[in-house]
């Protein structure tokens, strides 16, 4: 019984270790907070839920439409006719990256939407998304 003790305490030590390291974030989370900043136009919000490639890439299309990050931002999410957040399915987690299918609401299609860890944050990857939509388009 003396040694159960000190037993607990290391199991206690570790489980909140193990509960400080365990990231309270998940693609489907990210998505959600993403879809409800950008229906309340909230552009450090949107900024948040985006990798950081996915910034670089909108910097750099703001630039090339003399327009700034912000107003990018905005303008290239206002196109949604609802403010129905979109089904969801098949989160599929693989290390740090990730997919989410969203169903086009106008479609009906399943999109797969790509997501990375960073910072033990799940973000956006817009980039990668984008990337694979011309893929799948063949361009």
């Amino acid at each position: 019984m003396k040694n159960l003790k000190p037993i607990c305490a290391l199991a206690l030590v570790v489980f909140a270790i193990a509960a400080c390291n365990l990231s309270s974030s998940s693609p489907t989370k990210t998505f959600k907070a993403f879809f409800d900043a950008q229906k309340k136009k909230d552009v450090e919000a949107m900024k948040k839920t985006l990798s950081k490639s996915s910034i670089a890439m909108i910097e750099k299309s703001a630039k090339e439409q003399n327009k700034t990050v912000d107003k990018a931002l905005t303008e290239g999410f206002e196109t949604s006719k609802t403010d129905k957040m979109p089904e969801t399915r098949n989160e599929k987690i693989d290390g740090d990256n990730a997919t989410l299918e969203v169903q086009n609401d106008e479609t009906k299609k399943w999109d797969k939407v790509y997501f990375v860890k960073e910072d033990s944050e799940w973000k956006i990857a817009l980039d990668k998304t984008v990337e694979e939509m011309l893929k799948s388009l063949g361009t």
